[in-house]
């Protein structure tokens, strides 16, 4: 009755990692800021999972400030040019990473 009796899930150490990341990475958001929480934390976790096997193909390990970066600028580019872009250049990159090595930019 009107949510009275309703149990609350208990919050885990998942969700709070969550809620961080959504909080570093949201302020990055300039254009179109009804993109959800639930998107921003599949950018960074694609981006980051896609990277971080990448480097394992290459037998390297991409430290976590540089998977920060890269994933900041991933947020940036969904944001601004949208899904489509975000993706093919994300594809882009990590051929460009298998191929070249991690852009200096990133590290």
């Amino acid at each position: 009755m009107f949510g009275l009796f309703k149990k609350n899930k208990p919050r885990t150490l998942l969700d709070e990692i969550n809620d961080a990341a959504v909080k570093l990475y949201r302020p990055l958001i300039k254009k179109n800021r009804d993109i959800s929480d639930a998107k921003i934390l599949e950018i960074v976790q694609t981006v980051m999972r896609v990277f971080k096997e990448a480097s394992e193909r290459r037998g390297e390990n991409i430290s976590g400030v540089s998977l920060n970066k890269i994933a900041s600028k991933f947020v940036v580019v969904y944001d601004t040019l949208g899904e489509d872009f975000y993706l093919e250049h994300l594809k882009y990159d990590i051929s460009l990473y298998l191929k070249s090595g991690l852009r200096d930019d990133y590290k």
